[in-house]
């Protein structure tokens, strides 16, 4: 009976909550990734980055289910600050090799 309401959820917060979680996804797909697709050791990061996106944006769509509508830079980047999120590539490296810039 408090006349109090809990202030609803807005569509952006169920969307940045969305893109969270879908980064952490991704941050521990690719230290599978890493670990368990054999891939030459020259292989330049971004090969290796388009290859995970590849094999990863059917778990990410079907895991996800709002980011089906997503675009490609959308997906893009949370796969990029996925990969610096799990530690394994910096943020500087991924920025030059994809020739981006990730938001902080």
């Amino acid at each position: 009976m408090w006349p109090f309401r809990k202030k609803p959820r807005s569509r952006n917060d169920d969307a940045l909550a969305t893109i969270d979680s879908a980064i952490d996804f991704v941050a521990q797909r690719w230290l599978a990734f890493s670990g368990s697709v054999p891939v030459r050791p020259d292989t330049p990061l971004r090969d290796r980055v388009a290859l995970f996106a590849r094999s990863v944006d059917a778990s990410l769509h079907q895991r996800f289910p709002a980011l089906a509508a997503a675009s490609e830079q959308v997906i893009l980047m949370i796969v990029a600050k996925g990969i610096e999120q799990s530690g394994a590539v910096g943020r500087r490296e991924l920025e030059r090799e994809l020739g981006i810039l990730l938001p902080p």
